[in-house]
């Protein structure tokens, strides 16, 4: 029935049927009492053939036009075709409604057979009325075409959201599918450097990064994680270099509580603490340490990683230009919120010693859709 019928329009049409009939019985009733009109017609006749009879008809003739405006409206007629059509079917109904309450009063004996045509549905009865049937059918026509004109834009407007949605995770599919084999490249380089020098602790540097790897494999379709999540991938990525690093190296967080839940983009912190270790050591700074901070504030979920080495000599445009990291991180943070988001390194500031590296995201524990492998 749902495929014919939109119930939902079928009540806009009766409410809005219903109260031309309830103000055109007020307006029957104050003539008749007043002996205006109607003054020999029964009460009964008035309000079952006269009124009742005339909604009925009328709902259910609106059905049927309600159900091929939607035929004509979904296929494209010219709209001569469809004022002729629509013009054709107000005369019509017209005929309709006082043939069929004009019948019930000849079913029940209070009219005759002979008077049904020769007063009721007259051709002088139907003209008396005619400028008002042909109004009432054009607005309750006019309201059944604003609804399916307002339901189509509704659903352009739908799937241009999906279109988009698509679209944005199809990006961040790239996106993560660039940064895995940067990952693999820079992590296999520390188990090369140390595989002269400690083989043993290499051979058990590679089963560490296969244990990482096969999380990360399994989190490819996530477009968010949960921020403990993100916590145990990082631990076990800085396992792996405090290995290679040694003594040099010292790694430390501060994480607020009550922010397990809170999503994030996957590996986003692994690239920006590598970033932190690669720029921070230089010939002069050869002990390194680094301090992770995430905490909510105003609404959003804020990332600040702080090293005490090496200075910033390049802006950060520049740096996102030269590091495939960093660019990627910033791609995926655009993609997943617009505008909606802060990412930024620069040095820091009072003369203090390091460089500071701030992401700054609306706060949800909710995941972001994940990616649509069948698009």
């Amino acid at each position: 029935m749902k495929k014919y019928i939109d119930l939902k329009l079928l009540k806009y049409l009766t409410i809005f049927y219903t109260v031309y009939v309830l103000v055109n019985l007020s307006r029957k009733v104050y003539l008749k009492l007043n002996g205006i009109r109607f003054e020999h017609v029964s009460w009964r006749r008035l309000l079952t053939y006269n009124i009742f009879m005339d909604w009925v008809t009328v709902l259910v003739f609106m059905v049927i036009m309600s159900y091929w405006t939607k035929r004509m409206f979904e296929r494209g007629f010219h709209w001569k075709y469809v004022v002729a059509i629509h013009v054709f079917c107000s005369f019509l109904i017209g005929y309709f409604v006082f043939f069929f309450s004009g019948l019930t009063g000849v079913i029940f004996g209070d009219i005759s057979f002979e008077k049904l045509f020769t007063q009721t549905v007259s051709f002088q009865h139907f003209m008396f009325v005619i400028e008002l049937n042909f109004l009432i059918y054009f607005a309750m026509i006019g309201i059944i075409n604003v609804y399916y004109y307002i339901k189509k834009v509704k659903n352009i407007e739908l799937r241009a959201a999906q279109l988009q949605t698509h679209l944005a995770t199809t990006k961040l599919s790239v996106l993560k599918a660039q940064l895995h084999p940067h990952f693999i490249f820079n992590t296999l380089n520390s188990i090369s450097s140390l595989i002269e020098i400690d083989p043993e602790k290499s051979q058990n540097l590679v089963a560490d990064f296969g244990d990482l790897f096969r999380e990360i494999l399994e989190l490819k379709d996530e477009n968010t994680i949960p921020l403990k999540q993100e916590l145990n991938l990082l631990n076990k990525y800085i396992d792996i270099i405090l290995v290679r690093f040694s003594d040099h190296l010292v790694i430390k967080q501060h994480i607020e509580e009550g922010m397990e839940e809170a999503q994030l983009p996957n590996m986003i912190l692994q690239p920006l603490v590598e970033n932190s270790v690669k720029h921070g050591y230089s010939y002069q700074k050869t002990q390194l340490n680094i301090h992770l901070s995430v905490f909510k504030k105003d609404g959003f979920l804020h990332i600040e990683i702080e090293n005490d080495g090496a200075p910033l000599t390049a802006s950060f445009e520049d740096l996102l230009e030269k590091g495939m990291g960093l660019s990627n991180t910033q791609g995926r943070l655009q993609t997943l919120y617009g505008t909606r988001y802060k990412f930024e390194i620069k040095n820091k500031e009072d003369d203090a010693k390091g460089v500071l590296t701030k992401v700054c995201i609306p706060f949800s524990t909710e995941k972001y859709p994940q990616s649509d492998n069948s698009f």
